[in-house]
């Protein structure tokens, strides 16, 4: 296993410092031949050696590491935006699928489009399903009330005249890759709407309950804003830093509070991540053992008799992972602490006695194996790396022998 779990990784971070994708053909070609090897070497297992078959078994991950993460590259490309309409002014209709953010000069959403006309040649044309809108106002003076901007609900349906261009960002080495991160979304153009005299004013089409998830986000934020833009200036400002620590939206800090957070060493606390997750796992893990162990004083049978009462902890946490990371915004941080935590406690449930080092092979491979791109990302390496640190001083913790 930690042949194969090393490989796997091995092949994943080959395949994403490729300077170009490789053809279908030449996926297909990969994947039949690693997938021929891998019944072979089942057919002929009780004639190889420990060796051998740990050797196999590495290629046979590293062959499959590299033709799907390829081909997951080759379907998200067949998505970019068109280069022939970047630019132009397209008619857009469809869903506003995220929370709305707010700031002082107007306000961003993620959109799935449903039909795109361009306005100049009147003719449909094919977009990317999923963009990043933002719609400025430079005449609304209320940031928080916007007029034009107000009624932007998650699940709602509108149709903006936009012009979209691909994502991109600067390079600087060490510094916030924006074409990545929007990669590693599926997001496939950014776009403006357009609001001068010239164009069409955005239309809200109809309501809807879809993303229920978005529009529970914007209910708590709006509550957040009554209770406290009622009260003094201390106070309104703190309800964006309330609004970052309960639901992770931080578009509401206003910037003198991240000049201080920055001077403070406290900006990463801002943003929900790994540790805010695991902690409110870990709490209510506790809570639900204690109460699952104590079930028989006011139930007929106890409840351990039905299920364990570690292992119903160990749900509970998981449950709860999945339902504040959904709630704060399924970001890319949050996705990756919830593969990590599915996997250490598939483990646990399972019965599996692993030493701390595979354990954590194996969250790193469930991880790539969920976001390839993630390899390539500062969180991936930090999260990993400080686990591994603990790990060291643990007695499971023995590598080279296993190898061996």
């Amino acid at each position: 296993m930690p042949w194969c779990l090393t490989a796997w990784l091995l092949g994943t971070a080959l395949q994403l410092q490729q300077a170009s994708l490789w053809s279908l053909s030449v996926v297909l070609t990969v994947g039949s031949l690693t997938v021929s090897v891998g019944v072979l070497l089942c057919l002929l297992r009780a004639n190889n050696s420990h060796f051998t078959n740990c050797l196999m078994g590495a290629l046979i991950s590293f062959g499959l590491a590299l033709s799907l993460v390829n081909a997951r590259c080759l379907w998200q490309a067949q998505h970019r935006l068109d280069p022939l309409i970047e630019g132009k002014e397209l008619m857009l209709s469809g869903i506003i699928a995220s929370l709305p953010q707010q700031s002082a000069s107007g306000v961003r959403f993620r959109f799935q489009v449903q039909s795109a006309l361009e306005v100049s040649a009147s003719r449909n044309v094919v977009v990317p399903e999923w963009i990043d809108l933002a719609w400025y106002d430079r005449e609304s003076v209320d940031w928080m009330t916007g007029r034009h901007w107000a009624g932007l609900k998650a699940g709602d349906t509108w149709q903006f005249n936009v012009r979209l261009k691909a994502p991109h960002g600067t390079l600087n080495p060490g510094g916030f890759d924006e074409a990545l991160w929007r990669w590693e979304q599926g997001v496939m153009a950014t776009g403006s709407v357009l609001t001068g005299k010239r164009a069409e004013a955005p239309q809200k089409i109809k309501t809807s309950w879809l993303y229920p998830v978005a529009q529970a986000r914007q209910y708590v934020r709006s509550e957040i804003e009554k209770k406290l833009l009622s009260g003094d200036a201390q106070t309104r400002s703190m309800s964006g830093v309330i609004a970052a620590l309960v639901m992770g939206d931080q578009a509401a800090i206003q910037t003198s509070d991240w000049d201080l957070f920055r001077a403070t060493g406290v900006a990463h606390l801002m943003s929900i991540s790994g540790l805010h997750i695991t902690a409110l796992a870990w709490l209510v893990a506790r809570c639900v053992g204690w109460i699952w162990r104590r079930s028989d004083k006011w139930s007929k049978a106890s409840w351990c008799l039905v299920l364990p009462a570690q292992q119903a902890s160990w749900l509970a946490a998981l449950l709860t992972a999945v339902a504040y990371s959904v709630f704060t915004g399924w970001a890319i941080p949050a996705q990756r602490t919830v593969w990590m935590l599915s996997a250490v406690l598939a483990l646990r449930m399972t019965g599996w006695r692993w030493p701390a080092y595979q354990v954590l092979l194996f969250a790193a491979t469930v991880v790539l194996i969920a976001d390839p791109w993630a390899f390539l990302q500062a969180g991936f390496w930090l999260s990993f790396m400080a686990v591994s640190i603990l790990f060291v001083g643990s007695q499971s913790f023995r590598f080279l022998p296993a190898l061996i």
